[in-house]
């Protein structure tokens, strides 16, 4: 397994990265904290976001869990969002985002030669056409290794294996589906079998019972879409060898190199995605009327000014919505088994903020 940045929507992210040397020098947490508070000053709401103190942790987890030189092993960038269609970029912002790439691939080390991947998100008519532009671009560039999209639109799917065919495809976590209900994690699941197989039983057998149903719940709630022999043929008929998952804790059964065959995955950490949608509830917070109606052609981009997060005093995890979408966040790495690590095709992406 290799770590890999998700830098998402900011050019700034890419100016910092040259600073990403700190993390790579055995620097104490204080000296990490100062890092992130400086260079991240547009991530503060009212009250610090919380995403700071997971990020943190999240970083000694990984060193922890991991490598303790995990930061000097940057193999890969990704680039821009995977849920809300109104911040696909434009053509000059990609031609920014590679030459900003290039710079740091030159200057950061190790000097080995790093692919770009652009992450997008399910699109409209209106978007799509900005997307094309940047797609087309991205098909004709010169590059040594080739490009990633991630892909989480089907429409998108369809112009890849048609039109852009430079391009090499990994399946997004929009598309490829993982039950991330929170209470199950946070409460367990407690069964309660149909009355017609517990009645004129005794106590103890429907114990036994509602035993066996909860084992096959935990079961299903270990698997992912990935793990069905038709999901795994769409790919191949598609040359698609790579999908996302979202780190969960407590199912170490999900991560099992068995469950896969032959597909790569990305494992996406500290954040992972719980649901998302086409109505926007960040725009209502400077203009009412936007509440509960999709967005228009004109996006505020309010996302931009807010962090909007939960105190949920009776959960482990904290709760933080952004754009379109909801997220909670996930950190004990213990529930990585070794061979998922030791696979060489996997990949520990990690976004160090869930940012627009």
């Amino acid at each position: 397994m290799n770590l890999f940045i998700h830098l998402w929507t900011n050019l700034e992210y890419f100016e910092l990265l040259v600073k990403w040397k700190l993390l790579s020098q055995g620097k104490a947490d204080r000296d990490l904290a100062s890092f992130f508070m400086e260079n991240f000053p547009w991530e503060l709401a009212e009250n610090i976001s919380p995403q700071y103190e997971m990020n943190f942790i999240a970083i000694r987890e990984i060193k922890k869990r991991l490598w303790q030189d995990a930061f000097n092993k940057i193999e890969w960038i990704y680039y821009w969002s995977d849920n809300c269609e109104y911040l696909v970029p434009y053509r000059a912002e990609i031609e920014k985002a590679i030459e900003l790439f290039k710079e740091f691939n030159k200057n950061f080390p190790p000097h080995t030669v790093r692919t770009f991947t652009l992450v997008t998100p399910y699109v409209g008519n209106t978007m799509l056409e900005k997307l094309e532009e940047t797609l087309s671009y991205l098909n004709d560039l010169k590059i040594k290794n080739p490009i990633e999209v991630v892909v989480n639109d089907l429409g998108v799917l369809r112009l890849l294996t048609t039109k852009y065919t430079n391009l090499q495809i990994c399946f997004g976590r929009v598309l490829h589906k993982l039950l991330k209900t929170p209470l199950v994690d946070t409460y367990g699941y407690e069964a309660h079998p149909a009355w017609e197989l517990i009645k004129n039983k005794s106590e103890q057998e429907k114990l036994v019972l509602r035993d066996e149903i909860v084992k096959w719940q935990m079961r299903f709630y270990n698997s992912a879409e990935v793990s069905l022999d038709s999901y795994r043929n769409f790919l191949n008929r598609h040359n698609i060898k790579r999908v996302a998952l979202d780190f969960m804790e407590k199912r170490s059964d999900l991560y099992d190199n068995n469950r896969f065959s032959e597909v790569w995955i990305d494992l996406y950490y500290p954040w992972a995605l719980i649901f998302t949608g086409r109505l926007c509830d960040t725009s209502a917070i400077e203009n009412e009327k936007r509440w509960m109606y999709t967005i228009d052609n004109i996006c505020p981009r309010t996302c931009n000014r807010y962090d909007i997060h939960y105190k949920v005093k009776t959960v482990w995890y904290k709760m933080i919505q952004r754009w379109n979408a909801w997220y909670r966040s996930e950190l004990n790495l213990d529930f990585l088994n070794d061979d998922f690590i030791n696979n060489v095709n996997n990949r520990l992406v990690f976004a160090p903020f869930v940012a627009v």
